[in-house]
C-alpha cells in the first residue's frame, strides 16, 4: 500500500528505532523523535541511555516504528550521519516505502538459527546457500548471508531449518533483498522471505517457538 509521506510523517512524531544484533539475533528498541523532515533525509533525536546519547556507525540499518490513530507503521532506514552537538541528532535516509502493520499479521521476534536456502537459477540448476535467520514469524523470516545472492523480488525459494525438534521445509518467495552494515562495519546480505503454501502444522510450530521466544526476551527485559 502506498502512503502520502507528508500525511503520516510529522515533525515531533514519537518513534522507536529498532536495531538488530547480528551476533545474538535479538533486537533492541530505542525511543526517539522526528526533529526535522528534509528532502532526502530525516533528522531524529539521538536515543538516550543513562542520560548519554547513543551514536552508531554510518550505514547502520534501523526499522523505524511509529503509529497514529489508524494503525502502526514501519519503514527501513540507514544512518547517514551522527551530529554530536549540544543537542545530539541522527540523520537517516528518507524511507523509500512505509508499511502499514495490520493487527492480523503474525508477531515477529528475533531468532538466530541455521537455515538452508535453496532455489533454481535461470539455467534450471539448484543453488544452495547456508545462512542464518535474524527473525521469524508465522508468515515469513529474514535471512542473513555473508555473500550476496542475486534473488529478485518474487523469486520462489525453499528454506529448511530445525525448530521445536522438528525439521521444517517451507516454500517461500523473496519480498526484498538488500545490503546492510553490521555493528562491526561488515557488509551483510539481508533477504526477506514470505512463506507460501505452508503446512498448518509447520505454521503452528513456528508460532509456538515465537511465543516461547517472546517469554525469554521479556524475562531479559528486551521486549
Amino acid at each position: 500500500m502506498t502512503f502520502n509521506f507528508e500525511e503520516i510523517l510529522k515533525i515531533n512524531q514519537v518513534i522507536q528505532l529498532e536495531l538488530f544484533n547480528a551476533e545474538t539475533g535479538e533486537s533492541t528498541r530505542f525511543s526517539s523523535r522526528i526533529e526535522n523532515i528534509l528532502e532526502d533525509s530525516l533528522v531524529l533525536s539521538a536515543p538516550m541511555v543513562e542520560r548519554k546519547p547513543l551514536f552508531f556507525k554510518p550505514g547502520t540499518a534501523f526499522n523505524v516504528w511509529f503509529w497514529n490513530e489508524e494503525a502502526i507503521y514501519v519503514f527501513r532506514t540507514y544512518l547517514s550521519e551522527n551530529i554530536k552537538g549540544e543537542i545530539p541528532y541522527l540523520v537517516v535516509t528518507f524511507p523509500e516505502t512505509i508499511k502499514r502493520v495490520q493487527k492480523r499479521e503474525y508477531v515477529r521476534v528475533g531468532l538466530k538459527m541455521n537455515v538452508l536456502l535453496s532455489f533454481y537459477n535461470s539455467k534450471g540448476e539448484e543453488e544452495v546457500f547456508y545462512c542464518k535467520s535474524r527473525d521469524i514469524s508465522g508468515g515469513g523470516m529474514m535471512l542473513v548471508l555473508n555473500t550476496y545472492v542475486p534473488l529478485d523480488k518474487g523469486t520462489k525459494i525453499m528454506v529448511k531449518f530445525s525448530l521445536e525438534q522438528r525439521q521444517l521445509a517451507i516454500p517461500g518467495k523473496v519480498v526484498w533483498n538488500e545490503w546492510e552494515l553490521d555493528f562491526l562495519g561488515r557488509e551483510q546480505n539481508l533477504i526477506g522471505i514470505q512463506f507460501i503454501e505452508i503446512k498448518e502444522i509447520d505454521r503452528k510450530t513456528i508460532i509456538k517457538a515465537v511465543y516461547q521466544r517472546q517469554i525469554e526476551l521479556r524475562k531479559k527485559g528486551l521486549l
